[in-house]
């Protein structure tokens, strides 16, 4: 017995007043209760042999006295009582049994109404005080048998507590069988109306594999729910949708088959035409191939003219870094005769003012003077044709500066527009090695290319 078990017991007899004491009493008046627990039995037992409704239970008169004898042992534990584990096992074994076998509530709190009856009324003779003694009592003055009414009243509601909790607890288990009855009925149909259902979807299938897409599964089978067959149909009804939707692509793939080899019969025609077309072609490319070689060869050559001309133009740009090496020095050779002259110049003006000087001494000397003066006139006038001719020579060397500076630039300009040349020079022969280049590969491929046309000639 689990610890709920035992705590449900513990509530019910807390609830019903069935405690400690109680169950002493009970010991109490075992004795009086067993004695009426037998013939209270006897009763209920022929009531049931009786009763057609009831008496169809029991095969024999030996299953009903199996029975009674049960119910004996299970009361005497009642009144002794225990409502431990084998109490509790006891009551729902007699549960089980009357679930198993259909007994119906009704028989089951009436079999407990008619048996607690028997033995409250057998108690109740046993208790009721008589109202005569005899004659031992009257001599011996003893009072008159019985039991109160509060002790009778204490010790019948005390057995019919008893009785009802021990229905109370039968009823449970009874209840709790038929509900897993129940389930398990509810369960058995489910399965049977599933397999109904799968057998019918079996069939449609089949149907369906035979090309019946109009078929429909009875909803009734799905016991309330529509969802399988609704399921079903929309599957049929997608079904047809793609056979058609099949059907008319097959209509259109066959139209377009035809379309296709018409198209190729005249994709045959235009084939020979492109033959006939890339033979022309090919002999067009034979002599392009010729052509191309000539191509290649003279930029060959070019590039070689040019090459050459690269090298003349280099030969140029030196000769012309030498020509403004050459006329940088003319240039500062000429600021040193200018520097020249320059002191020429100022000799002249010098021995100018000296024969100035000498004159005018001479002119103080008198007659003695005179041939110093004469000498002193022609030295100014070698002077004054020095200072001349220095500045004549200066006046030249000056212009000559000017075109020599005039001879640098357009030297400079020249070496600038060398190097120019130069580079486009350069260019161009590295352009007219690529055409070379191109031209030598191009000639390859076409040459490569030769034998493919020949095959598709063939």
């Amino acid at each position: 017995m689990t610890e709920q078990v035992k705590a449900n017991i513990a509530e019910r007899l807390l609830f019903l007043g069935i405690g400690a004491a109680e169950k002493a009493h009970l010991a109490r008046i075992r004795p009086q209760a067993l004695g009426v627990l037998g013939p209270a039995l006897d009763r209920f037992y022929g009531r049931i042999h009786k009763t057609p409704a009831l008496n169809r239970f029991f095969a024999n008169e030996q299953h009903r006295i199996g029975a009674r004898t049960q119910q004996e042992k299970h009361w005497k534990r009642i009144l002794q009582g225990d409502f431990g584990a084998d109490y509790v096992e006891s009551t729902r074994a007699i549960g089980n049994t009357h679930a198993r076998i259909g007994l119906k509530p009704q028989w089951y709190v009436g079999g407990y109404a008619l048996l607690i009856e028997g033995m409250v009324t057998d108690l109740l003779r046993q208790y009721w005080p008589q109202p005569r003694r005899s004659f031992l009592d009257r001599l011996l003055r003893r009072p008159a048998r019985g039991t109160s009414g509060e002790e009778a009243a204490a010790q019948i509601g005390l057995l019919i507590r008893c009785g009802l909790l021990d229905m109370e607890l039968g009823l449970e288990t009874y209840t709790q069988n038929l509900d897993v009855r129940e389930r398990s009925r509810a369960e058995s149909e489910r399965i049977q109306s599933l397999a109904a259902l799968s057998d019918a979807l079996a069939d449609a299938l089949d149907r369906m594999a035979g090309g019946d897409l109009v078929q429909q599964i009875d909803p009734a089978l799905e016991n309330g729910s529509t969802r399988m067959s609704g399921a079903f149909h929309r599957a049929c009804e997608g079904l047809g949708r793609i056979v058609h939707a099949v059907r008319e692509t097959s209509g259109a793939v066959e139209q377009r088959a035809r379309e296709i080899s018409g198209s190729t019969e005249n994709i045959t025609c235009r084939i020979a035409e492109q033959v006939d077309a890339l033979a022309a072609v090919a002999r067009n490319i034979t002599e392009l191939t010729s052509s191309v070689k000539e191509v290649a060869d003279e930029a060959r050559q070019a590039d070689t003219t040019v090459a050459d001309c690269c090298q003349e133009t280099e030969q140029g740009r030196d000769i012309v870094a030498k020509t403004v090496e050459a006329m940088a020095k003319i240039s500062s050779s000429s600021n040193r005769i200018v520097q020249i002259i320059g002191v020429i110049d100022e000799i002249a003006f010098q021995t100018n003012l000296l024969a100035l000087n000498a004159g005018v001494e001479a002119a103080h000397a008198g007659d003695a003077g005179r041939g110093f003066a004469v000498v002193a006139q022609e030295i100014r006038a070698l002077a004054q044709r020095s200072a001349t001719a220095a500045k004549e020579i200066k006046s030249l060397i000056a212009s000559s500066m000017e075109d020599v500076q005039r001879g640098v630039q357009m030297v400079d300009e020249t070496g600038t527009a060398l190097g120019n040349i130069s580079t486009s020079v350069e260019r161009l022969g590295t352009a007219v090695g690529q055409i070379a280049s191109g031209a030598e590969a191009q000639a390859r491929r076409i040459m490569t290319s030769t034998p493919a046309r020949r095959s598709s000639r063939g």
